[in-house]
């Protein structure tokens, strides 16, 4: 009996070793499935924030060309005043309205670092002189009007639509190499 005991001992023995090593694999099995799962979440939330990021960026990018947009189209529009102007021979605008003077205020406002390069920063930036330099011409070719005496005024006209048209020219150019900087150049 003492022998069968012994067998039956060492096949309890195996039998445990066994378990211990099916424990062990089905343990791991079980950690390194939890460890996939955790890795794909993770490399999941690295996706998400990136592409995040990538739409905050174009958020910004897109938001600084619509203000120089905004900007080049408020130049425009009073070029085409002054034309109108100078045709009818009066000012009749009141210069540097509201609507100017707030979208120079965003332009300069406008978190320009947030751009991330020089090239892009270098274009925005000469938005908010540009608009203050309309601004500016049609201000003076008021004073200068309504000082002037009736012949005198259509040089003033002649001179003050030549600038402008430079400045809108300027504007439209500008407004190009702020399109191509940003990389949001339409496609067409």
């Amino acid at each position: 009996m003492h022998g069968g005991e012994s067998a039956w001992t060492e096949v309890a023995a195996w039998v445990e070793a066994l378990g211990a090593i099916a424990a062990v694999i089905g343990s791991g099995w079980v950690a390194a499935s939890e460890s996939r799962a955790t890795r794909r979440r993770e490399d999941r939330a690295a996706a998400a924030a990136i592409h995040r990021e990538e739409r905050a960026v174009l958020a910004t990018r897109t938001a600084a060309l619509n203000l120089a947009i905004l900007a080049s189209t408020q130049i425009h529009d009073l070029h085409v005043a002054l034309v109108d102007e100078a045709w009818r021979g009066r000012v009749t605008r009141v210069s540097a309205s509201r609507a100017l003077l707030a979208t120079e205020r965003m332009l300069t406002s406008f978190p320009i670092q947030s751009l991330g390069d020089a090239p892009a920063m270098l274009e925005f930036s000469r938005f908010p002189a540009s608009l203050a330099t309309a601004a500016e011409i049609y201000e003076n070719l008021e004073t200068a009007v309504r000082a002037a005496l009736e012949p005198n005024r259509a040089a003033l006209f002649d001179a003050s639509n030549q600038q402008m048209a430079r400045l809108d020219a300027a504007a439209q150019r500008q407004l190009s190499a702020l399109r191509t900087a940003l990389g949001l150049g339409t496609e067409g």
